[in-house]
């Protein structure tokens, strides 16, 4: 863990801490990746068995160095109060970026995370958001070439056909004759 986020979690959960009643709550703590561009709304989902609770914000912006355009604040925190029936349990929080009106980003950017809920109590939950290296798979030739075959034996001339005794086949044709007059 950096600096940097230990710094923002104790932040956070001491803050959370001061003003903390009888809720649930979670301290989702943010961190994005340097390529994340600008996210419209973070919209997180919090499940506990068949329980699930539902929360959207729009999180940070910064300006972007150079000529680089806004992005995603590198670092924040959320306060989410969940309702009651969360109890003392593992919970599943999973983050998802969305654009404008609610549209996924493509490849998607999500992170999830397990958490122990504590009723009346605060815990803190760690997600990273960062753009999927995406590679391209090498082009589809159409298959894998086979090994190369022998060459196949030559075949041998055919037998001459036997005749027949008393009479000529087609083949026999000019041979016919010759037989008539010897045998006489």
């Amino acid at each position: 863990m950096t600096f940097r986020r230990f710094a923002v979690s104790l932040v956070s959960v001491c803050a959370l801490i001061a003003c903390s009643n009888d809720d649930a709550i979670i301290a989702l703590n943010v961190t994005a990746g340097a390529d994340v561009p600008v996210v419209d709304r973070l919209h997180v989902t919090i499940t506990q068995g068949s329980r699930q609770f539902v929360h959207d914000f729009a999180p940070p912006t910064e300006m972007g160095k150079g000529d680089a355009g806004p992005s995603i604040q590198d670092s924040f925190f959320e306060r989410i109060t969940l309702p009651e029936e969360f109890t003392d349990e593992d919970a599943l929080v999973r983050v998802a970026a969305q654009h404008a009106g609610g549209a996924p980003f493509n490849p998607p950017l999500t992170d999830e995370t397990k958490v122990r809920i504590e009723q009346h109590g605060v815990v803190a939950a760690y997600v990273t958001l960062k753009l999927p290296v995406v590679t391209e798979p090498p082009p589809n030739m159409g298959g894998e070439g086979g090994a190369g075959g022998e060459g196949g034996a030559g075949s041998e001339g055919g037998a001459g056909g036997a005749r027949a005794e008393g009479g000529a086949g087609p083949s026999d044709a000019g041979s016919a004759g010759e037989d008539a007059g010897a045998g006489g």
